[in-house]
């Protein structure tokens, strides 16, 4: 983030992709052109999608989405014929170790989980519950994928 005047240029990086805005137009039109005379770039417009977010620039701020992730998730992950679920855990529930319970696939757990804590980018509210469920990367049971599940079809819900 960069100061200019009362403007302020706001930048982000990722791999080879790069955002950039400002309100000041003439102050984003310097740095395009300063961007492309070091690197071999194009300016694609206005932001739309980045990282599985959604933006929709309006005049009061921006909205963020992720029901297009989210939409991803449930194909990734095969849950497009599972019913929604009304909320994501109870807060006063338990989630064990669950020794006797049935192991289930932890490298699909632990993916699972990475996707859901960056859907709390929009939807903070399942954070609690996405916390309670990342505690068990090593040896999840049925019951830990179930929650896990239930979360997801709770941001599905809140999506569609």
């Amino acid at each position: 983030m960069e100061r200019h005047k009362h403007n302020i240029l706001v930048v982000q990086i990722y791999v080879d992709d790069i955002i950039f805005g400002v309100a000041n137009e003439i102050l984003c039109k310097e740095f395009s052109k300063m961007m492309q005379g070091e690197f071999e770039m194009r300016v694609m417009g206005e932001l739309n999608y980045f990282l599985g977010l959604q933006i929709k620039q309006q005049k009061e701020g921006m909205l963020l989405n992720q029901s297009m992730y989210i939409h991803d998730l449930f194909k990734h992950f095969k849950m497009n014929e599972a019913k929604d679920q009304p909320t994501p855990m109870s807060t006063s529930l338990k989630l064990e170790a669950d020794e006797g319970g049935k192991s289930v696939d932890t490298k699909l757990y632990r993916g699972m989980i990475g996707a859901l804590l960056y859907l709390t980018a929009s939807r903070p509210g399942i954070l609690f519950s996405v916390c309670m469920c990342a505690r068990f990367p090593s040896c999840p049971k049925e019951s830990h994928l179930n929650a896990v599940r239930r979360i997801l079809l709770n941001g599905y819900s809140q999506h569609s």
